[in-house]
């Protein structure tokens, strides 16, 4: 049957410290826009689903994601997005979505086996994956990151190289911004950061740029030889993590593509290619290279229209060989339970969880909650039904009776508090609750939209701490992790 292709779609990569939308209509130019100020997930899908709407309405969007995201934070934002009104989105890691960007939207041959290194610099950090190209999918095979290296610290070594330049100039000035006493002083140095950043990101292109003071007429300068002379040493550290990487991921790697806004940087690209005989890839838009490749999956993946003008939904579109890196969206009720990012498991037995959560009848969804451990797919028998209830009672009578065979003619009144830190909040006062300690106390921690990252309800802190023996009668505190804006979600 005959039908239109979706024109437009919009990728959004949410970084460890920014928010890039991109979002393209038919053939025009892709539009790039950093969302600055959001603190919170929910804030940022709001601003996504304005420019949504602002794109046309029903526009697919595809999201890349921290690699270090897990599924329970994957399918938070599956859910939050619904909610927000985005419908269905497509989420992969950025790596992955980098990949994306270099073979479909570079046109860069990747072929079946090879491997491609994935060159992250940010403005905090400097990060590097290797992918494997599959018949149908990538693999990743090592990675390795920095805080130490990234366009921030770039700018920190040239306010530091300007300060000794230019100190004896105006040594009023120069104390203000290398010691800032206030507000006002503190803002003086942000703004010269910035105009230091400016420069930098100018003489990507040009040999030499000017960077004015935020007080004064006096304008600075810098040469691009200037730039590399200071940045070289964390350079050079950038190439070693890459050089590892490649080295660990045990592939012959064929190419190699710089994203993150601070990769602009010649120096970065000249020094890979020194060091590792591969030719860097460098988008148009760097900072915008992760934001274009889940764009693309989304547009590859989104329902098409038929002549009659319904929507159809495609099957999972391959882009070249390639399927694309989904995470298919498991209906909230089977993940969540009743409310998001409860720490109901599927693999609760019958006795606690009587009813089976509803899903709907779909390949996808029901391949997705196998594989995270439910069950009543493929030949098991489903939480309810009368052969489970028949086997837990008979295994519950077993345990009962070695229970009592084993049981201690006196109770004891102190023990060993077990580790519970990775564990769910539920799991964890389960595994307290067995040592014997009964009055545990939860404390919810809500996570930053930058990081760091757990799952939702994941134990992050215990106190006492593990290994410790204490009285079975003391309180026991666990801290969990949440990334809505109701910790009670957890309990």
């Amino acid at each position: 049957m005959q039908h239109t292709p979706v024109a437009t779609a919009i990728g959004v990569e949410l970084g460890s410290s920014s928010v890039t939308l991109s979002i393209r209509r038919g053939d025009q130019e892709s539009e790039i826009r950093c969302l600055d100020g959001e603190a919170t997930l929910e804030a940022v899908l709001d601003r996504v689903r304005a420019a949504r709407d602002e794109a046309g309405g029903a526009v697919p969007v595809g999201f890349a994601v921290p690699a270090s995201w897990g599924p329970a934070r994957r399918q938070e934002l599956a859910y939050l997005a619904g909610e927000a009104g985005l419908g269905e989105v497509e989420i992969m890691a950025a790596p992955e979505a980098a990949a994306i960007c270099y073979t479909e939207g570079l046109g860069r041959e990747l072929a079946p086996g090879a491997g491609l290194a994935v060159c992250d610099l940010g403005a905090r950090t400097f990060d590097v994956s290797v992918l494997v190209r599959g018949e149908e999918e990538f693999q990743h095979r090592a990675s390795a990151s920095t805080a130490e290296v990234g366009g921030r610290e770039f700018d920190q070594l040239l306010f530091a190289y300007l300060s000794g330049r230019y100190r004896d100039t105006d040594p009023e000035f120069w104390d203000k911004v290398d010691a800032p006493a206030n507000a006002e002083e503190e803002a003086l140095r942000t703004a010269l950061l910035g105009e230091i950043r400016a420069a930098r990101e100018l003489i990507s292109k040009r040999p030499r740029a000017g960077v004015p003071l935020p007080v004064g007429e006096r304008d600075l300068h810098l040469t691009r030889d200037e730039v590399e002379s200071c940045i070289r040493q964390l350079v050079d550290q950038a190439a070693d993590l890459v050089v590892g990487a490649i080295a660990e991921a045990g592939a012959a790697v064929t190419g190699l593509i710089l994203v993150g806004g601070a990769s602009r940087t010649p120096l970065l690209a000249a020094v890979l290619a020194e060091r590792t005989g591969l030719e860097p890839a460098v988008p148009a838009f760097p900072e915008a290279a992760l934001a274009d490749g889940a764009r693309i999956v989304a547009l590859a993946n989104a329902p098409a229209v038929e002549a009659d003008g319904r929507p159809r939904r495609k099957a999972a579109r391959r882009i070249g060989v390639l399927a694309a890196v989904l995470l298919p969206l498991v209906a909230a009720g089977a993940v969540f339970g009743n409310q998001l990012g409860g720490d109901d498991r599927p693999e609760a037995s019958a006795s606690t969880s009587p009813e089976p959560s509803p899903t709907p009848a779909t390949s996808d969804t029901a391949s997705s909650t196998d594989e995270a451990g439910g069950s009543g797919v493929g030949g098991q028998e489903a939480p309810g039904s009368p052969q489970a209830v028949a086997s837990d009672e008979e295994e519950d009578e077993a345990t009962a009776s070695e229970t009592a065979d084993d049981s201690p003619e006196e109770s004891a009144t102190a023990g060993t508090v077990p580790e519970v830190t990775g564990m769910t909040a539920n799991a964890a006062e389960d595994a307290l609750n067995g040592a014997g300690f009964t009055e545990v106390a939860r404390e919810g921690e809500q996570e930053g939209l930058f990081g760091p990252w757990y799952d939702d309800c994941e134990v992050i802190e215990q106190e006492p701490a593990a290994g410790e023996q204490h009285a079975l009668g003391d309180p026991i505190t666990i801290t969990y992790s949440y990334s809505g804006s109701d910790p009670s979600v957890c309990d």
